[in-house]
């Protein structure tokens, strides 16, 4: 590929024309001799049918969606900084009079792992070190497992307090630093991401920050935490707020991947477990455990709900053991009543794993494909683990595809009724949307409808979905301040009213 730089360092802003009219129309050609290439290879595989009915259009959706941005709500920054600056200070003072070294900088990485790793601190085993600096690792997840082999009283409390001050560091930094930034650079009071279909191997769509030289602009939308119920003040998601006299109205869709696998298999029961509209957790325990739904304990629904997720993410009895805190035979004997439960799961596993061993690759629902060429590794760990990438590619990219068609029906059905809705971002098995008070309720009801829609899937891939998708919807005046929108039999708001009042009050 033609570099316009010629070894020389240029800027966009500063290149000399020549070169990069050059450099473009090189670039150009490139991409268009790769289309037709990777377009004859499309047809052969049958790839070109997600490309035709998909990606080529869900592609120009959400460049809109990136250009768009959304509000960032800056008197909320305002106040989000001060309570965590507050909040920093009274940890750290904590922290200094907890430790046993004086003086000691909480933010050095050096200097804590002094304190709780030397004899002069609390003489606490890593569990892990560095491979660079030979000093021990102290994130987060390092940090929990110390902390489970803690038993001391003064120990436990300043490492909770540790973590507690890292966390808090760490939304400082990223939510009201990075925020600022951004919206300074930006210079019109809106925060913009970036959509990637290349990046996860997942097959999942995914959002990052955008760049800006060698500076991150923006935050990731997909990172945005909930409520931290323990403040009551710091709700990181009241910063994206809809426009001036709009409703921010947020479509998640219930379980997913569970009702992915679900029409992946066509298990009978587990097909039942979504269409009895019963809680899908409680009815596969009452399966697994053999009782009765209301004889199951909060426990057994969920380790039924852990078992579930499990298989998605391709995990067994040794995870789950992990999980739930149960000896590892317990969790054998709940993963053979669980087979025995919805056997159709796992004879379906088992299809898709041969069909990687044969091909060396999976193919998702729609037809996407991941190449998997450690599964004729000669190290049977490999192997294990290309297997268990596939299942859940097949599962994951099938769930990221329903919901980017679910957004371009979305955008088509928000253009014929002309409906003015904005599309603002979608959150792996969500989208967020933004639209004019006085037209909410017919917004949020189309949403209800078209989201979980899948008739047209019969013609574009010949595929008859047997398992229903449901979407819980949300309205308010910001991502973080939502009402449940509540609906009739025939999916008509009930509580439009209250929401609207709601978003008037602000």
């Amino acid at each position: 590929m033609l570099t316009v730089t010629n070894g020389a360092k240029h800027d966009w802003e500063n290149m000399p024309l020549d070169e990069l009219a050059f450099g473009n129309a090189m670039d150009c050609n490139f991409t268009l001799r790769l289309y037709k290439e990777l377009g004859r290879k499309m047809k052969e595989t049958k790839v070109n049918f997600v490309y035709e009915n998909l990606l080529k259009d869900i592609l120009v959706i959400l460049s809109m969606v990136e250009n768009r941005g959304i509000e960032v709500d800056q008197e909320y920054l305002s106040s989000l900084d001060e309570v965590l600056s507050e909040s920093i200070e009274e940890l750290e003072a904590s922290l200094l009079k907890l430790s046993p070294i004086d003086d000691f900088n909480p933010r050095s990485t050096q200097q804590t792992a002094e304190v709780l790793f030397t004899s002069a601190g609390f003489d606490l085993t890593p569990v892990e070190f560095s491979a660079k600096t030979k000093t021990p690792k102290i994130s987060e997840a390092h940090l929990v497992k110390v902390l489970e082999d803690t038993s001391d009283s003064e120990t436990r409390e300043f490492m909770e307090t540790l973590m507690k001050y890292k966390y808090r560091v760490k939304q400082h930094r990223t939510y009201v630093k990075g925020v600022k930034g951004a919206i300074e650079y930006n210079d019109d009071g809106r925060i913009y991401s970036n959509y990637n279909f290349a990046t996860v191997v997942t097959g999942r769509l995914s959002c990052s920050t955008y760049s800006v030289g060698a500076k991150k602009k923006g935050v990731s939308f997909h990172t945005l935490p909930r409520k931290d119920e323990e403040s009551g003040e710091i709700n990181i998601r009241n910063l994206m707020k809809a426009d001036s006299k709009k409703a921010f109205i947020a479509a998640d869709f219930s379980q997913a991947e569970l009702r992915m696998l679900a029409q992946c298999c066509r298990d009978e029961s587990l097909i039942e477990a979504f269409n009895s509209g019963q809680d899908l957790h409680k009815f596969t325990a009452s399966l697994v455990f053999d009782k009765p739904i209301d004889a199951i304990t909060k426990e057994e629904r969920q380790i039924a709900k852990s078992v579930s997720f499990l298989i998605v993410y391709g995990g067994g009895p040794f995870k789950l053991s992990e999980q739930v805190g149960k000896p590892v035979g317990y969790c054998k004997n709940i993963f053979k009543s669980y087979q025995d439960a919805f056997p159709k799961v796992f004879s379906w596993i088992n299809r898709v794993h041969r069909g990687i061993r044969k091909d060396g690759h999976a193919i998702s629902l729609f037809g996407r494909r991941r190449h998997l060429s450690n599964v004729n590794s000669p190290v049977r760990s490999y192997q294990y683990r290309a297997l268990r990438q596939g299942m859940n590619f097949v599962i994951q990219s099938s769930a990221s595809d329903l919901m980017l068609h679910s957004i371009k029906r979305l955008h088509r059905y928000n253009k014929v009724l002309g409906l003015g809705m904005d599309i603002l971002a979608t959150v792996h098995d969500s989208v967020e949307v933004q639209c004019d008070l006085h037209n909410m309720d017919k917004c949020i009801e189309t949403l209800k409808y078209v989201l979980p829609y899948t008739d047209d899937f019969k013609d574009m891939y010949g595929i008859d979905f047997v398992v229903p998708f449901e979407v819980d919807i949300e309205a308010g005046t910001s991502f973080g301040n939502l009402l449940d929108a509540q609906f009739d039999g025939n999916g008509r708001v009930l509580n439009g009213k209250e929401i609207a009042e709601f978003v008037a009050r602000g």
